[in-house]
């Protein structure tokens, strides 16, 4: 038995071994891991980015799947993100309700787009601008007053003249979902209706 393996050895220490520049090439992979407060956020920002592939190649059955199971997990780690820091995950949360809404309502895919690169920006960097640059908090990450969010909307809002139909009636359903959370004095709410608007808008 000893000799047996003993010559097994020998037989693997003579094979030649490959020139490295005879070896197949591989193309780099590139992974977007996110890790801070919350922790590793990487699997959560991989199912958006399938999410955003699949609206861009106009799958949207694909991209419905896809945000069901990016809301799974993230349902699933809710209860652990928000012990770690709830006004992080309320950002990332009220982002994500907003790209399941437009990834599910049949939206035009520009719509879907806007919301899915809010979410991602979010996990990228919780509780910060949003992927247009709105701010929505102040330097505390406290929600800003509602007013003062519907007031950056209102400067905007007549450059929505120039939008097509579908992204008019959006930034309407916003403005009003906006005034309703901001008369129930929810500012957090309010502030994200009244910034997804404004993205709309592209001002």
């Amino acid at each position: 038995m000893r000799l047996s393996h003993l010559a097994l050895a020998t037989c693997l220490f003579t094979l030649p071994i490959a020139d490295a520049a005879t070896l197949p090439a591989f193309a780099a992979v590139t992974v977007t891991v996110t890790v801070g407060e919350l922790g590793d956020l990487s699997v959560l920002h991989t199912l958006v980015a399938d999410t955003q592939a699949l609206v861009a190649s106009n799958d949207l059955a694909g991209a419905k799947a896809k945000i069901t199971e990016f809301e799974t997990a993230w349902d699933n780690a809710a209860s652990d993100l928000r012990a770690r820091n709830a006004q992080k995950w309320d950002a990332i949360d009220a982002a994500s309700d907003a790209a399941l809404e437009a990834v599910r309502a049949d939206s035009p895919a520009a719509i879907s787009d806007t919301a899915l690169k809010a979410l991602l920006a979010q996990l990228d960097n919780p509780g910060a601008a949003n992927a247009e640059g709105v701010v929505t908090t102040d330097t505390s990450g406290k929600p800003l007053p509602c007013e003062d969010m519907l007031a950056k909307y209102r400067a905007v809002q007549p450059n929505a003249a120039s939008l097509d139909d579908a992204t008019k009636a959006k930034v309407v359903e916003l403005e009003a979902k906006g005034l309703e959370r901001c008369n129930a004095d929810d500012d957090k709410r309010a502030d994200d209706f009244f910034g997804q608007a404004i993205q709309l808008i592209g001002a």
